[in-house]
C-alpha cells in the first residue's frame, strides 16, 4: 500500500506557531509580594528601632496587668486543677455549683500565703541578723586584733615588719550603723527605695489578680471563645495546627511548672533539716528564700543560697562557712538527682538543652528569660521532633 505524503509545510506551520507565555501562579506572586512587604517593613523598623521601641513599650504597659493577670492565672491553676480533681472524689454529693469557687479560693489563698511567708519571714530575718553584726562587732574585733598580734609576731622572727593593728570598735559600730540605715544613703533607705518602686507596681498587680480570677472562674468559657474565633478566622488546617500548637505549649508549661515547684519544695525541705541538724541560724527563712529562688531552673538556688550565706554571715560569721558547704553538696544531690528526674522528664528535654536554654535565657531577658526559657526551648524541641518523624516517614 502507497503511504500517503506527510504535509510537512502544516506540521512545519504547527511548530514555528507562538506558544503562549506561561505566567506566574497567583499565589506565587502573593508571596512574593508579602515577603517584599515584611521586608521593607523590617528594614523600617530597623532604621527607626528606637520609635519602634517606645512604641512597643507603650503598647506593653498598658496590657502589662493583663499579661500579670494571665501569669497569676496559670499559676494558680496548676494547684487548681488538682484541687478541683481531690474535691470531685472526696466531696461527691456536694453540689456541681461549689466546686469551681471553692477549690479557686483555696488556690489563691494557698498560692499567695506562701509568697507572703515567705516575705514576711525574710525582712524580720535580715533585721535581727543586722542587729546581731552591729552587736558582735566589738568581739569580732578583738578576735581580729589577736589574729593580726599572731602574724606581727611571727613574721618579726623574719625580719618582716608588719604595722600595728589599730582599730576602734565604736567608731566601726558607728560606721556600719550608718551605712544600714543612714537617711539618703543607707542599705534599708536603698531597699525601702525599691519597696516603694515594686509599690507603685501594686495597682497593675491587684487589675492583674481580678483578671486572673475571672479567667479562671470563667476558664472553660474563654478557652471555648477563643477556639472559635481562632477557627472561624484562619482556614481549617491553619486553624488545626495552632490549637495543636497551643494545647502542646499549655501542657509543657503546665508540666514544667508542676515540675519546678516539686523540686523547689523538695530542696527547700531538705534544706531546712540539714540546717537544723548542723544548728545553722534561719533555718526557716534560708530554707523558703531558697526553695522560692529555686523556682529559676539549675541556677536558682544558688542566688539563693549567697544571699542566705550573706544572712548567716551577719550574725554568726563560722557557720556561714559550714552553711556553704552543706549548700555544695545539695546542689550537687538537686543538679545529678532531684532535677533530671523530677523537672527532666517533666518536660521532655535533654540536660544539654535545659542548660543551653538557661544560659541564653538569662542573657537576653534576664531571670523572666531563665524562668520561661526552659518550657519555650521544650515546646521547639517538641516541634522539632515532630517535624523530623514527618520528614522520615515521607522519605
Amino acid at each position: 500500500m502507497a503511504k500517503k505524503p506527510q504535509n510537512t509545510a502544516g506540521n512545519r506551520n504547527e511548530d514555528s506557531a507562538p506558544q503562549e507565555r506561561k505566567w506566574p501562579d497567583k499565589a506565587i506572586i502573593r508571596y512574593i509580594i508579602r515577603a517584599l512587604v515584611l521586608l521593607i517593613v523590617f528594614a523600617w523598623a530597623l532604621v527607626n528601632l528606637d520609635a519602634v521601641l517606645r512604641f512597643l513599650g507603650t503598647v506593653l504597659a498598658l496590657f502589662t496587668p493583663f499579661l500579670i493577670g494571665g501569669a497569676i492565672a496559670f499559676l494558680i491553676n496548676v494547684v487548681l486543677r488538682p484541687l478541683e480533681c481531690c474535691w470531685n472524689k472526696v466531696c461527691r454529693r456536694a453540689p456541681e455549683k461549689l466546686t469551681r469557687p471553692v477549690c479557686l479560693s483555696a488556690s489563691t489563698v494557698l498560692v499567695l500565703g506562701i509568697l507572703f511567708a515567705v516575705v514576711f519571714m525574710m525582712i524580720p530575718s535580715l533585721r535581727e541578723s543586722g542587729d546581731e553584726f552591729i552587736q558582735n562587732i566589738p568581739a569580732y574585733v578583738e578576735e581580729i586584733g589577736r589574729w593580726w598580734t599572731g602574724v606581727v609576731r611571727f613574721t618579726a622572727k623574719y625580719n618582716i615588719v608588719l604595722p600595728e593593728y589599730a582599730i576602734d570598735s565604736d567608731l566601726l559600730i558607728e560606721k556600719v550603723t550608718a551605712l544600714i540605715s543612714d537617711e539618703g544613703s543607707g542599705i534599708l533607705t536603698v531597699t525601702w527605695g525599691a519597696a516603694t518602686s515594686v509599690l507603685s507596681a501594686l495597682v497593675d498587680v491587684l487589675l492583674g489578680l481580678v483578671f486572673a480570677l475571672y479567667l479562671l472562674a470563667k476558664k472553660e468559657v474563654v478557652a471555648a471563645h477563643l477556639k472559635k474565633l481562632i477557627v472561624t478566622v484562619l482556614p481549617q488546617k491553619k486553624a488545626q495546627r495552632l490549637l495543636s500548637i497551643a494545647s502542646l505549649t499549655n501542657q509543657t508549661f503546665t508540666n514544667f511548672v508542676s515540675g519546678q515547684l516539686t523540686e523547689a519544695v523538695i530542696i527547700g525541705v531538705l534544706c531546712f533539716f540539714g540546717m537544723l541538724i548542723l544548728g545553722i541560724p534561719y533555718a526557716g527563712a534560708v530554707s523558703a528564700f531558697v526553695a522560692v529562688t529555686a523556682l529559676v531552673p539549675i541556677f536558682g538556688a544558688w542566688i539563693g543560697g549567697g544571699l542566705g550565706a550573706f544572712l548567716i554571715l551577719l550574725a554568726e560569721p563560722g557557720k556561714a562557712l559550714w552553711f556553704i558547704l552543706f549548700l555544695l553538696i545539695l546542689q550537687q544531690v538537686e543538679g545529678n538527682l532531684i532535677y533530671p528526674k523530677v523537672v527532666g522528664k517533666s518536660v521532655g528535654l535533654p540536660g544539654l538543652l535545659v542548660l543551653m536554654a538557661v544560659t541564653i535565657g538569662g542573657e537576653a531577658f534576664g531571670v523572666l528569660g531563665m524562668l520561661f526559657s526552659v518550657p519555650v526551648c521544650a515546646v521547639l524541641y517538641s516541634l522539632y521532633l515532630e517535624f523530623m518523624k514527618k520528614a522520615s516517614t515521607n522519605h
